[in-house]
């Protein structure tokens, strides 16, 4: 299945809300599925949107979101990676014979602050491709971008780590939103503002992280103001909920401060 193009253009704006974060520790800490993701197809379009505020990142590649095709295994098909040696957040996606269809790269936001990082993208058309943290452009440069489908009929997802826990994230994240078969056109204000704020805070996402298209996500990772931190792992979206590895901690900081 290729999915289902969806291009947003309202302009009404999200009402800011106050929200806590997870705290990655860098070493063992992470999220897995364990399965694949319920209702999940195979499509040459997805948007995914997270807040990201990195700790010291130097000495490894470190993961933010990720699949592979076994259980915990090393084979990706979609990969989000903050890259030690040129110090870029690296998106990758490949086909069902892993063959890379998708590379995009962007210079990372540094360190020590929090940004909301916004990707989507159509592989059918090489005019819809956005890369933004908060309402900056990225200007990515693209290695890569096939017109073909992304394998997202799977075995397992991960955030915080690669699925066979290497690479930890070193930081903390809120607000992770991920769905396949859908385009936001970011370079559309009124598109950005589905996610964050004219002043640049998080907004309400609904209930199910719905309010931006329409339907939930297929992944909505959501930490209310004061909730405790392992409730992060419950997947509002319609994927199904994430267990935890190692001891997530509510991150001292949010983006809503």
């Amino acid at each position: 299945m290729s999915g289902v193009q969806q291009l947003i253009l309202g302009t009404a704006q999200a009402y800011p809300i106050v929200v806590d974060a997870a705290d990655f520790d860098g070493t063992n800490d992470m999220m897995t599925r364990g399965a694949s993701l319920d209702g999940a197809a195979d499509s040459k379009l997805f948007t995914f949107v997270c807040w990201i505020n990195a700790d010291t990142l130097a000495g490894a590649d470190r993961r933010i979101f990720n699949s592979v095709t076994t259980v915990g295994g090393t084979t990706t098909r979609l990969n989000i990676t903050w890259t030690d040696a040129d110090s870029n957040i690296q998106i990758r996606a490949r086909n069902a014979a892993g063959t890379s269809i998708l590379n995009m790269q962007a210079a990372t936001p540094g360190t020590g602050t929090w940004v909301c990082m916004m990707f989507s993208c159509d592989l059918a058309d090489t005019g819809k491709r956005q890369f933004y943290y908060g309402d900056t452009d990225t200007t990515p440069t693209v290695v890569a971008y096939t017109d073909d489908v992304i394998d997202n009929t799977v075995a397992d997802w991960a955030v915080g780590a690669a699925a066979n826990g290497t690479e930890d994230w070193d930081g903390c994240f809120a607000e992770l939103w991920y769905k396949i078969g859908v385009y936001i056109d970011f370079s559309n204000e009124g598109n950005r503002r589905k996610f964050i704020s004219e002043g640049g805070k998080p907004v309400y996402l609904g209930a199910t992280g719905n309010l931006p298209t329409g339907a939930a996500p297929d992944c909505y990772f959501h930490l209310a103001d004061g909730a405790a931190v392992a409730g992060f792992a419950t997947n509002l979206g319609t994927g199904g909920n994430f267990a935890i590895t190692g001891t997530l901690a509510t991150c001292g900081s949010s983006p809503s401060d």
